[in-house]
């Protein structure tokens, strides 16, 4: 059984429950975070920058077991997982409610 982990959406502060092994990518530091979208193609992200600018950047994912609470990162949509290529969505993960 996998561990689930809750995060927000930072946009919509929209709270869900992922699993453990979900995709995440590191925020990188232009990304346009009132967009706050990304999107995985062959191991580059694609996102828009602060300028506006369409921008691609060799970007690989880690699940979202190494993230720690409160940490800001890109975290895959579910329905999108087993794409070719896969959004992300800029979230922070929760603190735990023990």
């Amino acid at each position: 059984m996998k561990r689930m982990i809750s995060i927000v959406d930072l946009k919509t502060g929209v709270v869900s429950i992922r699993p453990s092994d979900t995709s995440t990518l590191d925020v990188p530091v232009d990304l346009d975070r009132a967009r706050g979208v990304a999107s995985l193609l062959r191991s580059h992200a694609h996102y828009f920058s602060t300028t506006g600018k369409s921008v691609t950047k060799a970007s690989f994912p880690s699940p979202l077991s190494r993230r720690v609470h409160g940490e800001e990162c890109l975290v895959a949509n579910l329905s999108e997982a087993m794409t070719e290529r896969c959004s992300f969505t800029l979230s922070a993960v929760e603190p735990s409610r023990d």
